[in-house]
Protein backbone atom coordinates (compact mmCIF):
# COMPACT_ATOMS: atom_id res chain seq x y z
CA UNK A 1 0.00 0.00 0.00
CA UNK A 2 1.06 3.44 -0.37
CA UNK A 3 0.61 6.39 1.75
CA UNK A 4 1.01 10.04 0.64
CA UNK A 5 1.75 12.46 3.30
CA UNK A 6 2.95 11.64 6.54
CA UNK A 7 0.86 14.71 8.42
CA UNK A 8 -2.06 13.67 11.04
CA UNK A 9 -3.93 12.09 8.72
CA UNK A 10 -0.97 10.10 6.93
CA UNK A 11 0.21 9.01 10.38
CA UNK A 12 -3.22 6.90 11.37
CA UNK A 13 -3.00 5.55 7.94
CA UNK A 14 0.28 4.26 8.48
CA UNK A 15 -0.65 3.08 12.07
CA UNK A 16 -3.75 1.17 10.87
CA UNK A 17 -2.33 -0.31 7.93
CA UNK A 18 0.38 -1.39 10.14
CA UNK A 19 -2.40 -2.99 12.73
CA UNK A 20 -4.04 -5.23 10.03
CA UNK A 21 -0.49 -6.59 8.67
CA UNK A 22 -0.69 -4.58 5.70
CA UNK A 23 2.06 -3.94 4.14
CA UNK A 24 3.11 0.15 3.32
CA UNK A 25 5.39 2.69 2.37
CA UNK A 26 4.92 6.60 2.70
CA UNK A 27 6.03 9.27 1.14
CA UNK A 28 6.54 12.80 2.86
CA UNK A 29 7.87 15.66 0.92
CA UNK A 30 9.28 16.82 4.29
CA UNK A 31 12.34 15.91 6.74
CA UNK A 32 9.59 15.13 9.93
CA UNK A 33 6.29 14.64 9.97
CA UNK A 34 3.13 16.49 11.65
CA UNK A 35 2.25 18.43 8.50
CA UNK A 36 1.48 21.37 8.70
CA UNK A 37 1.76 21.77 12.59
CA UNK A 38 5.93 21.86 11.50
CA UNK A 39 6.50 25.20 11.35
CA UNK A 40 8.23 26.19 8.38
CA UNK A 41 8.40 22.18 7.39
CA UNK A 42 10.72 21.69 4.52
CA UNK A 43 7.99 20.33 2.64
CA UNK A 44 6.75 23.58 1.60
CA UNK A 45 2.96 23.01 2.67
CA UNK A 46 3.04 24.42 6.31
CA UNK A 47 0.67 26.88 7.08
CA UNK A 48 1.20 27.67 10.57
CA UNK A 49 2.40 30.77 12.22
CA UNK A 50 4.27 31.52 15.41
CA UNK A 51 1.04 32.25 17.39
CA UNK A 52 -0.89 29.18 16.11
CA UNK A 53 -2.86 26.77 18.45
CA UNK A 54 -5.51 24.29 17.79
CA UNK A 55 -9.07 25.65 17.86
CA UNK A 56 -10.29 22.23 19.40
CA UNK A 57 -9.22 21.29 23.04
CA UNK A 58 -6.59 18.61 23.53
CA UNK A 59 -9.30 16.53 24.77
CA UNK A 60 -10.87 16.59 21.65
CA UNK A 61 -7.96 17.02 18.94
CA UNK A 62 -6.33 13.67 20.40
CA UNK A 63 -6.14 10.29 19.00
CA UNK A 64 -8.40 8.29 20.21
CA UNK A 65 -5.42 5.24 21.81
CA UNK A 66 -2.78 8.03 22.12
CA UNK A 67 -3.67 11.11 24.26
CA UNK A 68 -2.06 14.30 24.21
CA UNK A 69 0.16 15.03 27.43
CA UNK A 70 -1.21 16.00 30.59
CA UNK A 71 1.02 19.37 30.99
CA UNK A 72 0.13 20.48 27.23
CA UNK A 73 -2.38 23.24 28.02
CA UNK A 74 -6.23 22.99 26.84
CA UNK A 75 -5.60 24.38 23.07
CA UNK A 76 -2.01 23.38 22.53
CA UNK A 77 0.44 25.50 19.95
CA UNK A 78 1.70 23.95 17.30
CA UNK A 79 5.63 22.92 18.49
CA UNK A 80 3.02 20.86 21.02
CA UNK A 81 1.30 19.41 18.56
CA UNK A 82 4.24 18.80 16.16
CA UNK A 83 6.14 16.89 19.14
CA UNK A 84 3.04 14.87 19.93
CA UNK A 85 2.83 13.62 16.35
CA UNK A 86 6.62 12.75 16.59
CA UNK A 87 5.91 11.52 19.85
CA UNK A 88 3.23 8.85 18.20
CA UNK A 89 4.90 8.13 15.09
CA UNK A 90 7.87 7.15 17.80
CA UNK A 91 5.27 5.18 19.72
CA UNK A 92 3.84 3.22 17.02
CA UNK A 93 6.98 2.86 15.29
CA UNK A 94 6.25 4.15 12.04
CA UNK A 95 9.43 5.91 10.89
CA UNK A 96 11.03 3.09 8.92
CA UNK A 97 8.44 2.77 6.49
CA UNK A 98 8.06 6.61 6.20
CA UNK A 99 10.26 8.08 2.87
CA UNK A 100 11.35 11.35 4.24
CA UNK A 101 12.30 14.18 1.50
CA UNK A 102 10.45 12.19 -1.05
CA UNK A 103 7.70 13.98 -3.31
CA UNK A 104 4.86 11.74 -5.37
CA UNK A 105 5.16 13.81 -8.63
CA UNK A 106 2.79 11.26 -10.61
CA UNK A 107 -0.19 8.36 -9.44
CA UNK A 108 -0.66 6.84 -12.47
CA UNK A 109 -2.93 3.62 -12.96
CA UNK A 110 -1.82 0.11 -13.69
CA UNK A 111 -3.91 -1.81 -15.89
CA UNK A 112 -4.37 -4.66 -13.54
CA UNK A 113 -5.16 -2.46 -10.71
CA UNK A 114 -3.08 -0.43 -8.06
CA UNK A 115 -0.58 2.64 -9.49
CA UNK A 116 2.68 3.58 -10.49
CA UNK A 117 4.21 6.46 -8.85
CA UNK A 118 6.66 8.66 -10.07
CA UNK A 119 8.69 10.20 -7.41
CA UNK A 120 10.92 13.34 -7.27
CA UNK A 121 13.94 11.97 -7.99
CA UNK A 122 12.95 9.86 -11.30
CA UNK A 123 12.46 6.88 -9.39
CA UNK A 124 8.99 4.69 -10.42
CA UNK A 125 7.44 2.87 -7.61
CA UNK A 126 4.12 0.83 -7.72
CA UNK A 127 1.37 -0.26 -5.14
CA UNK A 128 -1.74 -2.34 -5.08
CA UNK A 129 -3.89 0.88 -3.37
CA UNK A 130 -3.15 4.51 -2.77
CA UNK A 131 -4.26 6.13 0.46
CA UNK A 132 -4.25 10.23 -0.15
CA UNK A 133 -3.63 11.90 3.08
CA UNK A 134 -2.26 15.48 1.99
CA UNK A 135 -5.29 17.56 3.01
CA UNK A 136 -6.27 20.55 1.46
CA UNK A 137 -5.23 23.23 4.23
CA UNK A 138 -1.86 23.75 1.83
CA UNK A 139 -2.43 25.65 -1.38
CA UNK A 140 -3.68 29.23 -1.33
CA UNK A 141 -6.76 30.14 -2.52
CA UNK A 142 -5.86 34.25 -3.75
CA UNK A 143 -8.70 36.80 -3.98
CA UNK A 144 -9.21 38.38 -7.27
CA UNK A 145 -9.07 42.08 -6.99
CA UNK A 146 -9.10 44.99 -9.72
CA UNK A 147 -6.57 47.11 -9.74
CA UNK A 148 -2.93 46.71 -8.04
CA UNK A 149 -1.28 47.19 -4.71
CA UNK A 150 1.72 49.08 -4.61
CA UNK A 151 2.72 47.27 -0.98
CA UNK A 152 3.39 44.41 -0.01
CA UNK A 153 0.69 42.18 -0.68
CA UNK A 154 1.14 38.20 0.79
CA UNK A 155 -0.71 35.01 1.94
CA UNK A 156 -1.82 33.66 5.44
CA UNK A 157 0.32 31.05 4.60
CA UNK A 158 3.40 32.55 4.74
CA UNK A 159 2.65 34.86 7.61
CA UNK A 160 4.90 33.54 10.65
CA UNK A 161 4.51 36.72 13.02
CA UNK A 162 4.23 40.77 12.97
CA UNK A 163 7.79 40.83 12.01
CA UNK A 164 8.20 37.88 9.21
CA UNK A 165 7.79 37.45 6.31
CA UNK A 166 6.81 41.38 6.05
CA UNK A 167 7.39 44.12 8.91
CA UNK A 168 3.82 44.93 9.53
CA UNK A 169 5.04 47.13 13.25
CA UNK A 170 4.00 50.39 13.10
CA UNK A 171 1.99 49.89 9.66
CA UNK A 172 -1.64 50.10 8.46
CA UNK A 173 -2.60 46.63 7.78
CA UNK A 174 -5.27 44.94 6.17
CA UNK A 175 -6.55 41.44 6.70
CA UNK A 176 -8.91 40.06 3.92
CA UNK A 177 -11.16 37.24 5.60
CA UNK A 178 -13.11 36.07 8.49
CA UNK A 179 -12.11 32.69 8.92
CA UNK A 180 -10.28 31.41 12.29
CA UNK A 181 -6.71 32.50 10.65
CA UNK A 182 -8.14 35.72 9.57
CA UNK A 183 -9.52 36.50 13.11
CA UNK A 184 -6.42 35.32 14.59
CA UNK A 185 -4.38 37.51 12.78
CA UNK A 186 -5.93 40.11 12.97
CA UNK A 187 -5.96 39.94 16.84
CA UNK A 188 -2.59 39.24 16.82
CA UNK A 189 -1.63 42.50 14.75
CA UNK A 190 -3.89 44.47 16.75
CA UNK A 191 -1.83 44.61 20.04
CA UNK A 192 0.28 47.34 20.93
CA UNK A 193 3.24 46.96 20.04
CA UNK A 194 2.35 45.53 16.61
CA UNK A 195 0.77 47.17 13.63
CA UNK A 196 -0.17 50.78 13.82
CA UNK A 197 -3.78 50.09 12.89
CA UNK A 198 -5.70 46.78 11.25
CA UNK A 199 -8.66 46.86 9.00
CA UNK A 200 -10.67 43.24 8.61
CA UNK A 201 -12.05 43.02 5.45
CA UNK A 202 -15.02 40.29 5.19
CA UNK A 203 -17.65 39.76 2.46
CA UNK A 204 -19.89 37.66 4.63
CA UNK A 205 -20.45 36.59 7.70
CA UNK A 206 -19.73 33.76 10.43
CA UNK A 207 -20.95 32.57 14.03
CA UNK A 208 -17.81 33.74 16.37
CA UNK A 209 -17.47 31.65 19.73
CA UNK A 210 -14.72 31.84 22.05
CA UNK A 211 -12.68 29.04 22.94
CA UNK A 212 -14.08 26.62 25.11
CA UNK A 213 -13.03 23.78 26.65
CA UNK A 214 -16.93 21.90 27.31
CA UNK A 215 -17.63 18.28 27.17
CA UNK A 216 -17.77 17.91 23.30
CA UNK A 217 -18.08 13.98 22.51
CA UNK A 218 -14.84 12.46 20.55
CA UNK A 219 -15.58 10.92 16.80
CA UNK A 220 -14.38 7.63 18.27
CA UNK A 221 -17.17 7.97 21.31
CA UNK A 222 -20.40 5.78 20.07
CA UNK A 223 -23.53 7.92 20.22
CA UNK A 224 -25.91 8.16 22.68
CA UNK A 225 -29.47 7.22 22.68
CA UNK A 226 -31.54 7.98 21.26
CA UNK A 227 -29.06 8.52 17.93
CA UNK A 228 -27.70 5.61 18.45
CA UNK A 229 -30.81 3.47 16.97
CA UNK A 230 -32.60 6.10 15.04
CA UNK A 231 -32.45 5.62 11.34
CA UNK A 232 -30.12 7.67 9.72
CA UNK A 233 -32.72 9.70 8.05
CA UNK A 234 -34.75 10.51 11.14
CA UNK A 235 -31.57 11.39 13.24
CA UNK A 236 -29.87 13.94 10.79
CA UNK A 237 -33.17 16.01 10.52
CA UNK A 238 -33.33 15.81 14.11
CA UNK A 239 -30.04 17.10 14.37
CA UNK A 240 -30.66 19.72 12.14
CA UNK A 241 -33.34 20.97 13.58
CA UNK A 242 -32.52 20.72 17.46
CA UNK A 243 -28.52 21.67 17.13
CA UNK A 244 -29.69 25.21 15.78
CA UNK A 245 -31.39 25.64 18.74
CA UNK A 246 -28.71 24.62 20.96
CA UNK A 247 -26.70 27.00 19.33
CA UNK A 248 -28.77 30.13 18.85
CA UNK A 249 -28.97 30.08 23.24
CA UNK A 250 -25.20 30.48 23.10
CA UNK A 251 -24.85 33.13 20.37
CA UNK A 252 -27.89 35.28 22.45
CA UNK A 253 -25.37 35.70 25.16
CA UNK A 254 -22.63 36.79 22.73
CA UNK A 255 -21.85 40.45 21.12
CA UNK A 256 -24.21 40.05 17.59
CA UNK A 257 -20.86 40.27 15.12
CA UNK A 258 -23.12 42.78 12.91
CA UNK A 259 -23.47 45.15 16.02
CA UNK A 260 -19.60 45.72 16.00
CA UNK A 261 -19.81 46.12 12.19
CA UNK A 262 -19.04 42.55 10.89
CA UNK A 263 -21.43 40.97 8.18
CA UNK A 264 -24.46 39.02 9.80
CA UNK A 265 -23.76 35.23 10.06
CA UNK A 266 -25.14 32.88 7.37
CA UNK A 267 -29.00 31.68 8.37
CA UNK A 268 -28.19 28.28 8.08
CA UNK A 269 -25.96 27.20 11.28
CA UNK A 270 -24.43 24.42 8.61
CA UNK A 271 -23.25 26.01 6.10
CA UNK A 272 -19.52 27.34 7.55
CA UNK A 273 -17.28 26.32 10.42
CA UNK A 274 -17.82 28.40 13.32
CA UNK A 275 -14.53 30.87 13.80
CA UNK A 276 -13.30 30.02 17.24
CA UNK A 277 -12.01 33.52 18.83
CA UNK A 278 -11.39 34.64 22.52
CA UNK A 279 -10.47 38.03 21.82
CA UNK A 280 -12.09 39.25 18.35
CA UNK A 281 -15.14 40.43 19.76
CA UNK A 282 -13.22 43.19 22.86
CA UNK A 283 -10.98 44.39 19.70
CA UNK A 284 -13.19 45.29 17.55
CA UNK A 285 -15.55 46.64 20.25
CA UNK A 286 -12.00 48.73 21.57
CA UNK A 287 -11.03 50.06 17.89
CA UNK A 288 -8.11 47.97 17.36
CA UNK A 289 -9.36 46.47 14.79
CA UNK A 290 -11.74 48.24 12.04
CA UNK A 291 -14.16 46.42 10.64
CA UNK A 292 -14.53 47.03 6.73
CA UNK A 293 -16.68 45.50 3.97
CA UNK A 294 -15.34 43.54 0.94
CA UNK A 295 -12.78 44.99 -1.50
CA UNK A 296 -13.72 46.32 -4.07
CA UNK A 297 -10.58 47.67 -6.27
CA UNK A 298 -6.69 48.47 -5.28
CA UNK A 299 -4.72 51.82 -6.64
CA UNK A 300 -1.63 52.02 -5.16
CA UNK A 301 -1.58 52.15 -1.62
CA UNK A 302 -5.62 52.64 -1.30
CA UNK A 303 -7.85 49.96 -1.17
CA UNK A 304 -11.79 50.54 -2.23
CA UNK A 305 -14.49 48.71 -0.45
CA UNK A 306 -17.58 47.77 -1.45
CA UNK A 307 -19.58 50.22 -0.34
CA UNK A 308 -17.91 52.72 -1.46
CA UNK A 309 -15.03 53.97 1.36
CA UNK A 310 -11.71 54.17 0.59
CA UNK A 311 -8.56 53.20 3.23
CA UNK A 312 -4.51 53.46 2.48
CA UNK A 313 -2.81 50.55 4.17
CA UNK A 314 0.45 49.90 4.05
CA UNK A 315 0.46 45.79 3.87
CA UNK A 316 -2.42 43.41 2.99
CA UNK A 317 -2.71 39.74 3.97
CA UNK A 318 -4.80 37.78 2.53
CA UNK A 319 -6.68 35.30 4.67
CA UNK A 320 -8.68 33.81 1.99
CA UNK A 321 -8.43 29.96 2.64
CA UNK A 322 -7.40 27.35 0.77
CA UNK A 323 -8.26 25.41 -2.45
CA UNK A 324 -7.75 21.38 -2.29
CA UNK A 325 -5.82 19.73 -4.97
CA UNK A 326 -3.94 16.56 -6.03
CA UNK A 327 -1.57 17.62 -8.52
CA UNK A 328 -0.42 13.84 -8.47
CA UNK A 329 -3.73 12.83 -9.59
CA UNK A 330 -4.43 13.85 -13.04
CA UNK A 331 -8.38 15.10 -13.62
CA UNK A 332 -8.84 11.91 -15.93
CA UNK A 333 -7.66 9.78 -13.22
CA UNK A 334 -10.01 11.24 -10.82
CA UNK A 335 -12.72 12.00 -13.25
CA UNK A 336 -13.46 15.33 -12.58
CA UNK A 337 -11.52 18.17 -10.23
CA UNK A 338 -9.98 17.82 -6.63
CA UNK A 339 -13.04 20.30 -5.71
CA UNK A 340 -15.56 18.48 -7.26
CA UNK A 341 -14.14 15.04 -6.15
CA UNK A 342 -16.89 12.78 -4.73
CA UNK A 343 -16.17 10.15 -2.93
CA UNK A 344 -18.26 6.63 -1.07
CA UNK A 345 -18.86 7.22 2.73
CA UNK A 346 -16.45 10.14 1.91
CA UNK A 347 -13.00 8.03 2.01
CA UNK A 348 -13.39 6.12 -1.64
CA UNK A 349 -13.38 6.95 -5.33
CA UNK A 350 -16.60 5.32 -6.16
CA UNK A 351 -15.04 4.07 -9.75
CA UNK A 352 -11.72 3.44 -8.09
CA UNK A 353 -11.84 0.93 -5.13
CA UNK A 354 -8.21 0.96 -4.67
CA UNK A 355 -8.25 4.80 -4.54
CA UNK A 356 -8.70 6.55 -1.15
CA UNK A 357 -8.48 10.16 0.51
CA UNK A 358 -8.57 10.52 4.31
CA UNK A 359 -8.80 13.67 6.07
CA UNK A 360 -10.50 16.04 3.96
CA UNK A 361 -13.93 16.75 4.82
CA UNK A 362 -16.26 19.88 6.21
CA UNK A 363 -16.44 19.26 10.09
CA UNK A 364 -17.17 20.73 13.08
CA UNK A 365 -14.46 18.53 14.64
CA UNK A 366 -10.88 17.76 14.19
CA UNK A 367 -10.02 16.26 10.85
CA UNK A 368 -7.34 13.76 12.66
CA UNK A 369 -9.44 12.15 15.24
CA UNK A 370 -12.19 11.60 11.95
CA UNK A 371 -9.31 10.66 9.64
CA UNK A 372 -8.44 7.67 12.25
CA UNK A 373 -12.07 6.80 12.15
CA UNK A 374 -11.55 6.77 8.26
CA UNK A 375 -8.93 4.59 8.25
CA UNK A 376 -11.32 2.03 10.52
CA UNK A 377 -13.07 1.68 7.77
CA UNK A 378 -10.73 1.72 4.85
CA UNK A 379 -7.82 -1.38 6.50
CA UNK A 380 -10.75 -3.86 6.83
CA UNK A 381 -11.85 -3.47 3.25
CA UNK A 382 -7.63 -3.46 2.01
CA UNK A 383 -7.55 -6.97 4.38
CA UNK A 384 -10.57 -8.33 2.89
CA UNK A 385 -12.44 -8.65 5.97
CA UNK A 386 -15.07 -6.26 4.30
CA UNK A 387 -17.15 -6.63 0.37
CA UNK A 388 -18.56 -3.76 -0.68
CA UNK A 389 -22.17 -2.87 -1.56
CA UNK A 390 -23.47 -2.68 -5.38
CA UNK A 391 -22.60 -0.29 -7.40
CA UNK A 392 -26.11 1.91 -7.04
CA UNK A 393 -25.44 1.78 -3.53
CA UNK A 394 -21.83 2.93 -4.32
CA UNK A 395 -22.60 5.99 -5.86
CA UNK A 396 -25.84 6.18 -3.67
CA UNK A 397 -23.69 7.01 -0.94
CA UNK A 398 -21.02 8.73 -2.63
CA UNK A 399 -21.09 12.49 -2.28
CA UNK A 400 -18.63 15.57 -2.84
CA UNK A 401 -16.26 16.06 0.63
CA UNK A 402 -16.18 19.58 0.17
CA UNK A 403 -19.78 20.23 0.16
CA UNK A 404 -21.36 18.49 2.34
CA UNK A 405 -22.69 20.75 5.44
CA UNK A 406 -21.20 20.24 8.39
CA UNK A 407 -22.34 17.90 10.96
CA UNK A 408 -21.66 15.90 13.98
CA UNK A 409 -18.36 13.96 13.30
CA UNK A 410 -20.26 11.12 15.59
CA UNK A 411 -22.66 10.55 12.97
CA UNK A 412 -20.17 9.98 10.39
CA UNK A 413 -17.91 7.43 12.28
CA UNK A 414 -21.36 5.95 13.48
CA UNK A 415 -22.33 5.38 9.75
CA UNK A 416 -18.99 4.08 8.93
CA UNK A 417 -19.20 1.27 11.21
CA UNK A 418 -22.67 0.55 10.42
CA UNK A 419 -21.47 0.21 7.02
CA UNK A 420 -18.35 -2.15 7.75
CA UNK A 421 -20.75 -4.41 9.69
CA UNK A 422 -22.94 -5.20 6.66
CA UNK A 423 -19.87 -5.18 4.71
CA UNK A 424 -18.35 -7.60 7.01
CA UNK A 425 -21.77 -9.87 6.91
CA UNK A 426 -21.37 -9.57 3.28
CA UNK A 427 -17.85 -11.30 2.77
CA UNK A 428 -19.04 -13.72 5.32
CA UNK A 429 -22.12 -14.62 3.00
CA UNK A 430 -19.82 -14.65 -0.20
CA UNK A 431 -17.05 -16.83 1.98
CA UNK A 432 -19.86 -19.29 2.75
CA UNK A 433 -21.65 -19.39 -0.98
CA UNK A 434 -17.73 -19.88 -2.18
CA UNK A 435 -16.94 -22.39 0.00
Amino acid sequence: MGVIGAGPSGLVACKTLAQFGLPYTAYEAGERVGGQWVLDNSSGSSVAYRSLRTNTAKRICRYADYPLPDHYPAFPGHEQMAEYFDSYARHFRLHAQIRFGTRVLEARPRERGGYELLLGGGERVEHDALIVAVGNLWEPEWPEFEGEFSGPLIHAKDYRDPGDPVDCRGRKVLVIGLGNTACELAVELSKSDSASRVYLSARSGQYILPKIDTAIPHPSDPLDFPFSWLPRGIRDALFRIFFPRAMGRVFARLPAPESLGLPAPPADFFEKRFVMNDHLFERLAEGGILPKPGVRSLSGNWVEFSDGSREAVDVIIAATGYRFSLPFLSDAVLGCTAEELSLFRGVMHPRRHDLFVIGVMRAICSIWPRSEQQMAFVAPLLAGQYALPSRAEIDRESYRILEVPFGNCQFHTADLRRELKRGRKRMAKKNSAGG
